[in-house]
């Protein structure tokens, strides 16, 4: 029952049940992105709100059918992408298993007078394909109880989904949601945003750079961004994800998933240095206990034999394209300022950040001024509040250092704070507040 109680999905998902909308956007836009740019095409991306429903279609390369039955599959508890160290946009592993219980959370909440079964109805349209999904419980057992019909859609490139909204909750967070979908084009030059609420248009924006790159989803994870206790937590979520599915991989096709590592040549050597050629994952990973000194050892020759990943390499979003946002929201074009720090931490892992603050054109004019605007984010995705809440061992947070320069949220300011990272380690499930350290290196370059 750990997707189907309201507070347990609060405890998945990191936020309130006043935020799920948000919570909604927020994982279908990530997806989509990846989606477009796993086929290395400019994301555009349409969102449609209507009194019962909340609708993402992209452009990417569309989801099959194995994918959908996997999602609903709740028996399977563990995630090879939750464990999975890159620079891409930061998803819960779980993130849409959460999101087709909602609806069946907040109908099971209505009070209408009739005793009709709470469900929770998402449609998935793809590749030709339009999967019609219901999310009940069987109360007897406690489990979810899905019902999966298909049949043909019109929806051949990209993906359309759609999640049904009961109509009592529809006006909750207008405003946050508007906010929260405009601010993806500020970390995307790439992307092309078209967004409506209930008929009347709220964005229609193009790409500023529709040739604009990344690391994108297709970009191999490196050794150089794992610890053994990360690795260690990677091979579970393949041990486990194989036994789930009847697959035996090899440590031979476990190591060629990583950056450097595809040549047989080099896959050789590694082999041997450890001591695992022609062995199962599953065997070298252990059987009754944890092979740790083994994944250590795996982890140092992987090491040995790969080049690090630079900074530059991750993917800046640059001045230009955040000089277009600020003044398309208002900014005054002379108070425009924009940092970069690039470089890596004490672990080996690359980041880039970069900040952009100016005032709104109403600070310079006497009377009523707008509050301040603020966007801040990770890898390309926006937060849903503030994820900068801490400072390493200083105890401030990004609220805290803007109020000190008088940039507090009554202030006419606008500004953005985007990071860029191999390994943004989370201190929530919901994955909504980012710790970060003090051991970060900032060359003066």
């Amino acid at each position: 029952m750990e997707f189907c109680t309201q507070r347990e999905l609060q405890n998945q998902t990191g936020h309130s049940v006043h935020d799920w909308p948000l919570v909604i956007l927020k994982e279908l836009m990530d997806n989509a992105l990846d989606d477009a740019e796993e086929i290395e095409v400019a994301p555009v991306i349409a969102i449609t709100v209507k009194p019962k429903s909340i609708t993402i279609q992209d452009n990417g390369g569309g989801i099959d059918t194995e994918t959908i039955k996997s999602i609903l599959d709740y028996s399977i508890r563990v995630s090879s992408r939750e464990a999975y160290v890159s620079p891409t946009r930061g998803a819960q592993g779980n993130a849409l298993k959460t999101i087709l219980a909602m609806g069946y959370v907040l109908d099971r909440e209505r009070d209408d007078g009739t005793n009709a079964e709470a469900v929770g109805v998402t449609i998935i349209r793809t590749r030709g394909i339009e999967h019609h999904i219901e999310f009940r419980v069987d109360h007897v057992t406690n489990e979810p109880k899905i019902t999966h019909t298909t049949k043909p859609s019109p929806i051949n490139v990209g993906t359309k989904i759609t999640i049904k909204w009961p109509a009592v909750w529809e006006e909750w967070g207008r405003d946050a949601f508007i906010k929260l979908a405009k601010s993806y084009c500020w970390f995307n030059p790439h992307l092309t945003l078209r967004g409506s609420w209930c008929g009347k248009e709220f964005i229609n924006v193009a790409a500023t750079n529709a040739s604009w790159k990344k690391w994108g989803p297709r970009n191999p994870t490196s050794a150089h961004w794992y610890d053994p206790t990360r690795l260690q937590r990677y091979l579970a979520a393949h041990v486990s994800r194989d036994r789930d599915l009847g697959r035996h991989r090899t440590v031979r096709e476990f190591i060629a998933e990583f950056r450097g590592l595809s040549g047989t040549a080099v896959q050789r050597k590694v082999l041997e240095e450890v001591g695992c050629s022609h062995q199962s994952l599953a065997q070298f990973f252990g059987v009754e206990r944890v092979n740790r000194t083994g994944i250590a050892k795996l982890l140092a020759s992987m090491r040995k034999h790969t080049k690090p990943v630079a900074a530059k390499h991750l993917g800046i979003i640059g001045a230009d394209h955040l000089k277009k946002c600020f003044l398309a929201a208002g900014g005054n074009a002379d108070t425009f300022k924009y940092q970069q720090r690039k470089g890596v931490t004490d672990e080996g892992i690359p980041y880039v950040v970069e900040f952009v603050f100016g005032l709104h054109q109403s600070g310079l004019r006497q009377g009523a001024a707008i509050p301040r605007k603020f966007i801040s984010g990770a890898n390309w995705s926006v937060g849903i509040s503030n994820p900068f809440r801490s400072f390493g061992s200083t105890g401030e947070g990004l609220e805290s250092t803007l109020a000190k320069v008088r940039a507090n949220s009554s202030s006419p300011v606008i500004c953005a704070l985007h990071l860029a990272s191999a390994y943004v380690q989370y201190a929530d499930r919901g994955k909504s507040s980012i710790i970060l350290t003090d051991d970060a290196e900032q060359p003066n370059d």
